[in-house]
């Protein structure tokens, strides 16, 4: 059998996914399901919209709600409309779209629900093929549910923070708002295996989404270990060596190694250092033995390092050494740009610029991001005209209550 033609990725074609609330973690959702061909419908709250579009850095400087990086990458592929979901007439615009639609994304605080009209108990009763998938910090049950949580939080409270960084500091978190993004990514592909499941038994049901289970999920190591042995997994003990951590070069930071089967005469030839090709050095007892001597060694061969060079020839003596980016080496980086990663997008305000594509790819499907992030309210007459059915004039009384 022939292989089959690439072609540009439709994959959740006709399904229609409402997106409500705003942030990071249910619009990355959103993005997700609308990369793989789903149509996505961001509602957002009438004058301000999501936050996310106050949050900056903005494009060339220019500060309004068009213009916020942040909001112009979650968003790319979606259309927008504007409603008030707490007020009688939004919950009832809101009823009649969640009829039409396939799935709901949302990642309003459990209290609010009720009052926006997104009851995880009611949704079943406006429409019972519906997946209404909600994302919080803490689940919908249990005694923490109604608390907030930032990213921070989130990351403190997982266990994950307790195991990163070194064993003589205070621990690290990582950066980014990076809980909100497995958030999102734990969302969309649980709420794309409840669309499976509905294709077997046509009905929906409700995937949530907790934070910081996504979070304490990823510690494969250290739970089993308190379970087993009653011990507490403690933070990476200090090396002291100079091998397996982040270490000063010329222009920025490397990571040298000693990984791999290569002898340690190539090792120390690489870094430079003559006196590193001291037997000493050899053997582990010795590096552990003379660890501070052969970090200061390291430390004085990399200062005649940059970062890609080293790197590169690291490869070719089939050793793993690594250098960390920043934003600017990966917008560079030959392999990415060799792997098609950046795609241009033009925004009608904020201009033209390189975005992240997706992450994984498929053989046969190409995701090309289709449509930039909305302008706020851009899609309002096409949807309420189109697809609910009103008037002009019932649109423009609409806007005059600031319903939308």
């Amino acid at each position: 059998m022939g292989r089959r033609k690439l072609v540009a990725g439709h994959m959740l074609e006709g399904i229609r996914v409402l997106e409500v609330g705003g942030g990071i973690s249910g619009p990355f959702c959103g993005k997700l399901l609308a990369d793989y061909g789903a149509e996505v419908i961001k509602i957002e709250t009438p004058s301000t919209g999501d936050v996310t579009r106050s949050v900056g850095p903005f494009a060339k400087d220019n500060p309004n709600l068009e213009t916020s990086i942040p909001f112009l990458y979650l968003n790319t592929n979606k259309s927008s409309i504007t409603l008030d979901v707490f007020s009688n007439m939004g919950r009832s615009i809101l009823s009649d779209l969640l009829k039409s639609s396939d799935i709901v994304v949302y990642n309003m605080a459990p209290a609010d629900l009720a009052a926006a009209g997104l009851a995880p108990e009611s949704l079943q009763d406006v429409n019972p093929s519906l997946i209404s998938t909600s994302i919080t910090p803490f689940g919908l049950s249990g005694s923490y549910k109604d608390y907030e949580a930032s990213d921070i939080i989130v990351y403190a409270l997982s266990g994950l923070m307790y195991h990163s960084g070194d064993s003589d500091r205070e621990p690290l978190r990582n950066v980014l708002n990076q809980s909100f993004y497995v958030g999102g990514i734990n969302a969309a592909v649980a709420t794309t295996a409840a669309l499976f499941q509905r294709l077997t038994d046509g009905q929906g049901q409700t995937v949530e989404v907790c934070l910081t289970e996504c979070l304490a999920s990823h510690l494969v190591q250290a739970v089993p270990y308190y379970e087993y042995m009653g011990a507490i997994k403690g933070r990476r003990p200090i090396r002291g060596s100079g091998f397996d951590e982040l270490m000063p070069a010329r222009d920025g930071y490397v990571v040298p190694s000693i990984q791999g089967s290569q002898p340690w005469s190539v090792i120390a030839g690489l870094i430079g250092s003559p006196e590193l090709q001291d037997e000493k050095f050899a053997t582990g007892a010795g590096r552990i033995e003379y660890g501070e001597q052969i970090k200061e060694l390291v430390i004085e061969g990399l200062s005649n390092w940059d970062r890609k060079p080293l790197f590169e020839s690291s490869g070719e003596k089939r050793l793993v050494f690594g250098m960390a980016q920043d934003a600017g080496d990966l917008y560079e980086c030959s392999q990415l740009r060799s792997r098609e990663f950046f795609e241009e997008i033009s925004h009608p305000i904020a201009g033209t610029a390189g975005y992240p594509s997706m992450g994984p790819q498929l053989s046969d499907y190409k995701f090309p991001a289709r449509t930039p992030a909305p302008l706020l309210g851009q899609h309002n007459g096409m949807f309420f005209k189109d697809v609910l059915g009103y008037t002009t004039q019932e649109i423009l009384d609409l806007y005059v209550s600031k319903i939308i």
